[in-house]
């Protein structure tokens, strides 16, 4: 079993959500600030995990990631995925399917990535 890690809680946050609360996908642009503050602080949570849990490097996830628009709206999707994957109502292999997309998601995070050009402490629009 591993050690706690810095991301832990957000399992203890993820287990306060009720049932009723179905994960539907996040439309980022038509968000009001109130939603879009809601949003962003739940995936930059579960960023945060799973960025400790399969132990993804800045190649795949950089530090500046909210700051580009292709990045949030990947990573939101693969969070949407996630929570429906793992549900109490999912079927017993969501959660291989989802692995399965999320090798594809990370491929795709490594090509925006390259493209942003950004590195650890250094941002590029």
């Amino acid at each position: 079993m591993n050690a706690p890690s810095r991301s832990d809680g957000f399992l203890d946050r993820a287990r306060l959500i009720p049932d009723q609360f179905a994960p539907i996908p996040v439309c980022w642009p038509i968000l009001d600030d109130h939603e879009l503050s809601t949003r962003h602080l739940e995936l930059e949570d579960w960023v945060l995990w799973v960025t400790d849990r399969y132990v993804l490097d800045h190649r795949m996830i950089p530090e500046c990631w909210e700051e580009h628009s292709a990045l949030v709206e990947e990573l939101s999707a693969l969070h949407t995925a996630w929570v429906t994957a793992f549900a109490a109502d999912a079927r017993g292999d969501d959660p291989l399917r989802w692995h399965s997309d999320f090798a594809a998601c990370r491929q795709r995070l490594a090509d925006w990535v390259a493209r942003t050009g950004c590195r650890p402490g250094t941002h590029r629009e």
